[in-house]
């Protein structure tokens, strides 16, 4: 007894040490997180966190260190059981038997790593990395689009300064391949590290729906082949936004307009300029063309050029620069040249107060000189609104008076027999075809200013 009294005398300095450090060193480490892996953890679930909840709730947070502090500590565990499993089972020289659980625990304990991750996943609120996955347009290095063709495949190259908006980007053709030169310029791409992370577009014709799901399995084979899955995004849609298959030029008093839904960037990329409905300045008919045949989509295409009888010189010019391009392009199979005479209706006649003399949005039309309309309408989709004011620039091609009130929103007038103006609504396709939305047309009689006057 009075040697045990004595050996605890004597080691209680020490155990009181021992017990003493312990609530300090334990205090620290529950201030802190000395292992960085775990610190870099926690860090960005408590950033996933606030960007989800712009008010953090301290409980929230709380929980969210402690579950992301055991998941971790699970999973190096884990880790560290199937290093040593898999040391063992290449060191391993019994019986067959044994190998075999050796392989089922070592299954087991991969699959508590794989839920035990997804669990970390969910609190740190991360959607990981998977093959195939969509990423924002800043983060590629190649876009590719390939248009599935009775031709061929027409591929067209997106030009660096990517947006998801097809109006603000700009492309460079490829040409028509066949399906075999098709992949042999995929599998190259896919090789070159320097063009990943890219996306591939295919759009395909309803008939040609096979021949593009086809095509798509095989570059999702060739994205596999080259180890490049997890930097490649594939996308299919069928086409059926594409207009007529015109695009068209009007040439009349020694000017030539065209047509748009939307000012687009320039295909050379000049900032700050873009192309617009309108006139097409000299120097900037090789842009308009060129826009026109690298757009995807577009193509096949055939350009129709209304000319008057002072605009036949105007008119091959263009016809002729539609076919170089088209030659220089490698798509000159797809694209013809459709050019026709015809009398343009004088721009007096439009000019003018219109009233209305059938139901429709618009009840008033005063088209004037320099491009300038006044409209009383209201937005053809709701009948009960008011009337209203509303001014839009027009646009004379050769038969045809346009008159854009907004973002593809568009009337197209005409004269009939009676001199009665015809508006019918509809909209320009990129392709620059007239897409008329259906619907009965809005008739227009003259107001006799004369009388109107007195």
């Amino acid at each position: 007894m009075i040697r045990v009294l004595c050996v605890s005398v004597l080691l209680l300095p020490a155990l009181m040490a021992v017990g003493g450090e312990p609530t300090s060193d334990m205090l620290t480490r529950v201030r802190s997180v000395d292992d960085p892996e775990l610190g870099e953890l926690i860090r960005a679930a408590m950033e996933s966190y606030h960007s989800r909840y712009a008010q953090g709730c301290p409980e929230d947070m709380w929980a969210i260190t402690r579950a992301v502090s055991e998941a971790y500590a699970r999973i190096k565990l884990l880790d560290r059981q199937i290093e040593q499993l898999e040391t063992r089972l290449t060191q391993l020289a019994g019986p067959e038997e044994l190998r075999q659980e050796m392989v089922l625990a070592a299954a087991e304990l991969e699959s508590k790593r794989a839920i035990a991750l997804a669990g970390l996943r969910e609190v740190m609120g991360i959607m990981p990395r998977y093959a195939f996955e969509t990423r924002e347009v800043d983060d590629l290095s190649t876009w590719l689009h390939l248009v599935v063709l009775d031709q061929g495949v027409h591929a067209l190259d997106t030009l660096k300064g990517f947006s998801e908006y097809w109006a603000n980007c700009r492309w460079d053709s490829l040409g028509v391949l066949t399906g075999e030169e098709t992949l042999t310029y995929i599998r190259k791409q896919l090789t070159d590290r320097r063009r990943r992370p890219m996306r591939f577009d295919l759009y395909y014709d309803p008939p040609n729906r096979s021949v593009a799901e086809d095509l798509r399995r095989k570059i999702m084979a060739l994205a596999m082949e080259t180890n490049a899955q997890m930097e490649v995004e594939l996308h299919i849609d069928a086409i059926t936004w594409r207009g007529t298959g015109e695009a068209s030029f009007f040439v009349r008093d020694g000017q030539i307009r065209t047509f748009y839904p939307a000012p687009v960037r320039r295909p050379d990329g000049l900032d700050k300029k873009t192309l617009v409905t309108g006139r097409v300045e000299p120097d900037d008919l090789a842009q308009h063309i060129l826009w026109r045949l690298t757009m995807p989509k577009n193509v096949p295409l055939t350009f129709r050029i209304e000319y008057d009888r002072a605009g036949v010189g105007q008119a091959q010019r263009v016809a002729n620069e539609i076919r170089r391009i088209a030659e220089r392009l490698k798509i000159d199979g797809l694209v013809d040249v459709n050019s026709v005479l015809v009398d343009p209706i004088p721009e007096a006649i439009f000019l003018g107060p219109w009233r209305a003399v059938t139901p429709g949005e618009i009840q008033k039309v005063e088209i004037r000189p320099e491009s300038k309309t006044e409209l009383l309408m209201r937005k053809w989709s709701d009948r009960d609104a008011p009337m209203t004011k509303v001014a839009a620039p027009w646009t004379l091609a050769t038969r045809y008076i346009f008159i854009e009130t907004g973002m593809r929103e568009m009337y197209r007038g005409e004269i009939d027999g009676e001199g009665r103006l015809v508006l019918d609504r509809g909209q320009i396709y990129p392709q620059g075809s007239w897409h008329d939305e259906g619907g009965a047309p809005m008739v227009f009689e003259k107001i006799d200013q004369s009388q109107t006057s007195r």
